[in-house]
């Protein structure tokens, strides 16, 4: 061999490129030894993505050998075509010397399946040039997997949150909420974004009862069982609006944070209305995948840790050197020997690879978890050699599965505290999960009970097997019911009606569909509203029935809808004969009998017993004195299974009994039926007690119609009697018409000549005859019989007005009077009226003629003549009576009617004459006039009270003695006219 003194400058630098070849080999050989035993993904590819290397963990895993390799294999092998093209992407930046970690892709294996994985890579530089990438690979399968159950716990238990059927929040310690549901929204009328971390309980809380919610706070912080779980208080809503509600009250295990239910009772018979939806309060967080690489030579006691297992925990590499004392003080000294325990089987060959969660801690003083996975290599004769392994920080996992249990007790607590009761139930009707509240509502002593119990619902939880399959034609149909209302049978036989939300669910994992509901106990609901339209029935059988048996039969029909009652019967009290019949009488095995003597102490039954102490009876062979007492009391007939007994009573007045019976099971009826017979058993008493009333004035009608229909046939032939004598009279009426006009008119011709001679002869007497009488005596006679002459003359005119006024009157009631109607102005008739009085007035100056008339008046339909002859008669009879003073004609307009007045000073009218005075014929007692020359007919007022009632109007007269009258008469206007002038 030559000394290098002695080689030349070729052979040197060959001598060195063999030397550096020689080195690289070496180091390449100790890479794959470490890498192969790795239990992690170690690849390496070159920059056209062909894969150079791949230890055996990556291999095995993905199903590829190293001939494989050797034969060729690209990235498009092992990664997902979905996610081949962001590979390539990310690639090229890595090469280009663009930092890229932690990338998440679907990897795949040779047979086609899939899994998460986590890249983390960086480029390979030789001599200068970028070669390739080399890096390795995290299965996160299991943190996907983590996470995947978090958020499948996190949303049942939010969906058992969102379906409890009541309202529900989450208060920290701050007594801020910060969590609630769509009913909570809903009972206070604010939206979960305005409520969520920004409003506090006391928001909702009554000022007057704040103080003490405040207490009932600070000793539940203090003292769990310091204060009350469950009370009522008032709720402010929105708008400042009043609510009673019922809370129930819980602290969360570990906690200061409460859970609270609360229960709108301000009105119990509401229907629930659509849940809002609400912002989840826990949301995931992705988890990455933290994987450092350890190598421990056993021989030299070299230790290597790479970058990442550092920066796992904050460390540098002067901080963290490559000893083993720097992993042993990282370790939290409570998983120190379980962790040294887990390495030292594998150092001792016990194990060829392990596996160990611990704790670390960080150089700020945190924990971290770490999954520490190591393998060992071994010579020939079995010796362990070398350990090398990763850690995988898994702090997040660990962290998610805690919140995942917090959330599961979380949710847990609040499933059991709500006052709803929750389950879940398999298909073919095996309770699965159930909370006390069911427990309660169905009469189990536990949700243990209830489950071990119930191993199929179909015939121990339905009380009619029917409305089960109709539940689940529907459900399977519509996927969810809401609002859906149950029978169910609690354990003790006795029926509860429920009402909740039910949905058909599936669970993702084991592929099984079951049902879950959120129940409430409705029966004293369905009780009162059953209760109601009984006694509403009940009323209503009052009007709609025959009679008493009718009613009977009735009743049993209405109380047989809400109880079963195949065995019925009313009992009612007859104190004539001292017994108790039974007036309606409905049994399967025994016949219709009556209690005689039921005032004798020794006469003893469960019907006498109820109507004796006027309380409701009840008794049940399932109660062990049942029997007893049945005994005690005493039983008429078959005895019974079960027998419920309520009084029928008047006020407080005991009057009969009802009751309803079964053979066969004991367990028919319970408090719900007690509460029911006793509230109907008034209504019941009232009804039978109409009835009879209402029968008995039946049979009063029916006689009472029997003398009306006799007095009826009587009045008949009384009025058959009247109405041929009217007929009589009408004829004679037309007789005496006929007659009075024939006279009339036979008087006028003699009567007229009468008045003629009488005016010649008085004429002539003074024209020649009474200038002749020189003589006193003479001149006496003259006078006396010129006198006679004028009494002849003046009789004669009154018997032509008496003659006249008879035939006017006479016409008019005969209804052959002539009337000349037209649109009249009234103001223009009293002017033509007061002209024609006023010669007679201007012949008396003691006495005045006065016109009061308005400027405007409405117009009239009328004859002008017949509203002219009222006037001229009322002025005459005022002129007539009034010595002095003045007689005043006045008009008012009241719009649709108008009155005419005509007043005057004279004597007045007797008091006992008003009523009389416009009857026909009619005369003053003082006589007709004050003036002896002037007499009346009787006939005037008469004429105008025809007249004036003829247009629909009034005539009245106001008069006080001594003093003056006056006459009015009123006529409707004519609608739709403007006012006239006068």
């Amino acid at each position: 061999m030559k000394k290098n003194t002695e080689k030349t400058k070729a052979e040197l630098i060959e001598e060195l490129e063999a030397l550096r070849s020689k080195l690289a080999e070496a180091l390449d050989g100790k890479y794959a030894r470490i890498a192969d035993k790795l239990p992690q993904f170690v690849f390496e590819i070159d920059i056209r993505g062909k894969l150079l290397y791949a230890n055996d963990f990556a291999l095995n895993n993905y199903g590829y050998t190293k001939e494989d390799i050797y034969r060729g294999l690209a990235l498009s092998d092992v990664i997902h075509q979905d996610d081949l093209e962001r590979v390539q992407s990310n690639m090229a930046k890595t090469l280009a010397g663009d930092p890229l970690q932690q990338q998440t892709y679907t990897a795949q294996r040779r047979d086609g399946s899939t899994f998460p994985v986590k890249v983390y890579a960086e480029r390979i530089i030789e001599n200068g040039q970028v070669t390739g990438i080399r890096g390795i690979l995290l299965d996160i399968s299991g943190i996907k997997a983590a996470e995947d159950a978090l958020r499948t716990s996190e949303n049942h238990y939010r969906t058992l949150f969102e379906n409890t059927g009541t309202a529900m929040v989450l208060i920290d310690d701050n007594r801020i909420i910060q969590s609630c549901n769509s009913q909570f929204a809903h009972l206070s009328g604010y939206t979960p974004a305005e409520i969520q971390g920004k409003m506090k309980w006391t928001d909702f809380v009554d000022p007057e009862e704040l103080h003490r919610m405040m207490a009932y706070h600070a000793n539940r912080t203090r003292n769990g069982q310091a204060a009350p779980n469950n009370y009522e208080f008032t709720f402010l809503a929105r708008s400042n609006e009043h609510k009673r509600v019922h809370v129930f009250v819980r602290i969360i295990p570990g906690t200061k944070d409460r859970v609270c239910s609360l229960i709108d009772v301000t009105e119990r018979d509401e229907t629930l209305r659509a849940l809002l939806e609400s912002e989840e309060r826990y949301k995931l967080v992705s988890r990455g995948a933290n994987d450092g690489l350890w190598d421990w030579n056993l021989i030299t006691n070299a230790v290597y840790y790479s970058p990442r297992y550092r920066e796992i925990l904050g460390y540098t590499e002067a901080e963290f050197p490559n000893h083993a004392d720097s992993w042993l003080n990282s370790v939290h000294p409570e998983d120190m020997d379980r962790v040294v325990k887990a390495n030292m089987q594998c150092v001792e060959g016990k194990v060829d690879q392990f596996q160990v969660e611990f704790r670390q801690i960080h150089k700020d003083g945190t924990v971290r978890w770490i999954l520490g996975r190591g393998g060992s290599s071994k010579d020939e004769t079995g010796k362990v050699l070398r350990m090398s392994g990763t850690h995988t920080d898994i702090t997040q996992r660990m962290e998610t599965e805690q919140a995942l249990r917090e959330s599961e007790e979380r949710f847990r607590t609040m499933v059991e505290q709500a006052t709803s009761g929750i389950y879940q139930c398999s298909l073919d009707g095996k309770i699965l999960t159930a909370n006390t509240a069911l427990a309660d509502i169905l009469g189990y002593d536990s949700p243990k009970d209830l489950i071990d119990s119930i191993e199929c619902s179909t015939n121990d939880i339905w009380a009619n097997p029917e409305d089960r399959l109709i539940f689940q034609k529907r459900i399977h149909l519509e996927r969810e019911l809401r609002n859906y209302e149950i029978l169910y049978k609690r354990k003790d036989g006795a029926k509860v009606w429920v009402c909740g939300n039910i949905r058909l669910a599936h669970n993702e994992k084991t592929g099984i569909d079951y049902y879950e509901a959120f129940l409430h106990d409705i029966t004293a609901r369905k009780l009162n509203e059953r209760t109601t339209h009984a006694l509403y029935n009940i009323s209503k059988a009052i009007s709609t029935t025959r009679d008493l048996k009718d009613l009977y039969q009735t009743i049993h029909s209405i109380i047989g809808e809400v109880i079963q009652a195949k065995n019925f019967f009313i009992a009612m009290l007859d104190e004539e004969d001292d017994m108790l019949r039974f007036v309606y009488f409905q049994d399967e095995k025994d016949d219709y009998y009556d209690i005689p003597n039921i005032s004798d102490p020794k006469q003893r039954s469960l019907s006498i017993h109820v109507f004796r102490t006027g309380a409701p009876l009840f008794f049940s062979m399932a109660d062990p004195d049942g029997e007893e007492l049945m005994a005690k009391i005493g039983v008429i007939g078959t005895p019974p299974a079960v027998w419920l007994g309520v009084p029928l009573k008047l006020g407080e007045t005991v009057v009969g009994a009802m009751a309803v019976q079964d053979y066969d099971d004991p367990h028919q009826y319970s408090g719900e039926a007690i509460s029911f017979m006793t509230a109907v058993s008034e209504q019941v008493a009232m009804a039978i007690e109409r009835k009879k009333i209402e029968e008995a004035l039946t049979r009063l009608n029916e006689e009472l119609e029997s003398k009306v229909d006799k007095r009826t046939a009587e009045l008949s032939r009384q009025k058959l009697e009247l109405e041929d004598a009217n007929k009589r009279l009408l004829r004679l009426d037309e007789i005496k018409s006929a007659m009075v006009s024939s006279v009339s008119h036979e008087l006028r011709t003699p009567l007229t000549s009468i008045r003629g001679f009488a005016k010649l002869c008085i004429r002539d007497f003074v024209r020649h005859f009474q200038p002749l009488a020189k003589e006193d005596v003479l001149h006496g006679k003259g006078q006396r019989i010129k006198s006679n002459l004028e009494i002849i003359e003046a009789e004669g005119e009154r018997l032509t007005r008496l003659i006249n006024d008879f035939l006017d009157i006479n016409r008019i009631e005969s209804g052959k009077a002539t009337w000349n109607d037209h649109f009249l102005n009234p103001c223009e008739v009293i002017i033509k009226a007061t002209t024609a009085a006023f010669g007679g007035f201007s012949s008396n100056t003691d006495v005045k003629l006065i016109t009061d008339l308005p400027e405007n008046t409405s117009l009239i339909h009328a004859d002008p003549d017949k509203i002219q002859q009222v006037l001229i008669n009322l002025l005459n009879n005022a002129y007539k009576f009034t010595k002095e003073g003045a007689v005043t004609v006045s008009l008012k307009d009241k719009g649709d009617t108008l009155t005419v007045s005509v007043e005057d000073t004279g004597s007045g009218v007797p008091p006992e004459e008003v009523n009389y005075i416009f009857e026909k014929f009619h005369k003053s007692r003082r006589g007709d006039t004050i003036r002896a020359e002037e007499k009346g007919t009787g006939l005037g007022l008469a004429i105008c009270k025809e007249i004036v009632e003829h247009y629909g109007g009034f005539i009245w007269v106001e008069s006080t003695l001594g003093q003056g009258s006056t006459f009015s008469f009123s006529l409707p206007t004519v609608p739709g006219t403007d006012p006239m002038c006068s």
